[in-house]
């Protein structure tokens, strides 16, 4: 008896645990689109379009999470990035954005910043910090 009762805990608590886990994975999802979007919203002030570049291709932006709000993700731009396109590889994709990156937010004197991946071809791979609360960054 007592092990059906273990069984039984572990399935009410597997299920009261899926719908948070399920949002969470839905906010995430929501929070990932936002920051591609951004980033493609940045090509556009510099007068590229990251959709119409060949691939293997990635952006890199400098993130500065303090600053990253619900405004940013729906109206922002980054003060720096990088970009590239054609590249053989993937690795090579990105560590050439990620250089562009770096060069942009020294040569603009962008500080307090990282040089993030956030687009390899058209998938988000934008890394999030644990201490981002991602609730405070949705609508």
């Amino acid at each position: 008896m007592l092990h059906h009762t273990k069984k039984l805990a572990m399935i009410i608590l597997a299920i009261s645990w899926l719908p948070s886990s399920v949002e969470a994975d839905s906010h995430l999802h929501q929070i990932n689109i936002k920051f591609g979007e951004a980033f493609e919203r940045t090509m556009v002030h510099w007068r590229y379009d990251y959709n119409k570049l060949d691939g293997t291709k990635a952006g890199v932006a400098c993130v500065q999470w303090s600053r990253i709000d619900q405004t940013f993700l729906e109206e922002g731009i980054f003060e720096a990035i990088g970009f590239s396109y054609s590249m053989a590889k993937e690795e090579a994709a990105i560590r050439t954005a990620h250089q562009g990156c770096e060069q942009m937010a020294r040569h603009y004197d962008v500080s307090g910043c990282t040089c993030q991946i956030i687009l390899v071809d058209d998938d988000v791979r934008i890394t999030i910090p644990d201490d981002i609360n991602i609730e405070s960054l949705i609508d």
